[in-house]
């Protein structure tokens, strides 16, 4: 099952897993998401085991933690997903781990935060606020805003998944997180500050159903093990994402 993949590993330095299924409909169960992000990640194991690759690094998500935590989440403490999304990339990790294990091959798999920049400002609540931004002039947020984030530029991603490559050694994760965590609030404010929108027009919706969600991250592995750090600020990435719309 595996020959043709490990055939296009012959020689090759390192493998990047980047492959899998998005979160489309979040009522979906964990079956929407098995062959692409956990069947898949066996196999690719599989084949870079066989054809000796030195490191695969798989990018895996802030989601293999659950929403009701209080403070940044920790690789060696956390990790106890509430989604079948986050049940199926916190599987792939184990399936990473397990194949890897005894052999030639180091694996990491990065929990990467939201990703944005550059010319696409993400599937997240930075896009939201964009848009009511240009539409209307006014950013509206549900509830206090309280929620946190931890926004991360690709290009910072890019950076530290090259750095991971030259890792060796067990199978381990790695937080993958922006410069610092944001509540959603603090998102609005800095869309409208980028967007020319006034303060007094960032307003908030009463809501029935607080959203206090954490997905914060700890990157201090990230710092200790690949001399990882993020660098883009969230300030810049909103301008940079504007920039880009506007050219």
């Amino acid at each position: 099952m595996t020959a043709p993949l490990a055939s296009f590993m012959t020689d090759a330095i390192g493998v990047v897993h980047l492959a899998g299924q998005l979160v489309r409909d979040p009522t979906a169960g964990v079956e929407a998401y098995f062959d692409a992000n956990v069947a898949l990640t066996d196999q690719v194991a599989l084949a870079a085991v066989e054809a000796g690759v030195p490191i695969v690094v798989h990018a895996s998500s802030r989601l293999v933690y659950p929403s009701t935590l209080t403070e940044a989440a920790r690789e060696d403490r956390d990790a106890r997903p509430d989604t079948p999304y986050g049940l199926s990339k916190s599987w792939a990790e184990d399936v990473l781990r397990v194949r890897t294990m005894d052999t030639r091959t180091s694996a990491v798999s990065l929990r990467i935060g939201q990703v944005t920049g550059g010319d696409h400002a993400g599937i997240g609540v930075i896009r939201s606020f964009l848009q009511q931004a240009e539409q209307t002039r006014t950013v509206r947020i549900n509830g206090r805003g309280a929620a946190l984030r931890d926004i991360v530029h690709v290009q910072d991603v890019a950076r530290a998944t090259m750095q991971a490559l030259e890792y060796r050694g067990d199978w381990l994760a790695i937080n993958v997180g922006g410069v610092a965590p944001v509540s959603i609030a603090q998102i609005a404010h800095a869309v409208a500050e980028c967007a020319g929108v006034p303060g007094e027009n960032v307003v908030h919706k009463e809501t029935t159903a607080e959203d206090l969600s954490c997905y914060a991250l700890d990157s201090e592995r990230a710092r200790a093990v690949l001399g990882w750090h993020a660098t883009t600020s969230l300030n810049s990435i909103v301008a940079e994402v504007m920039a880009a719309r506007d050219g």
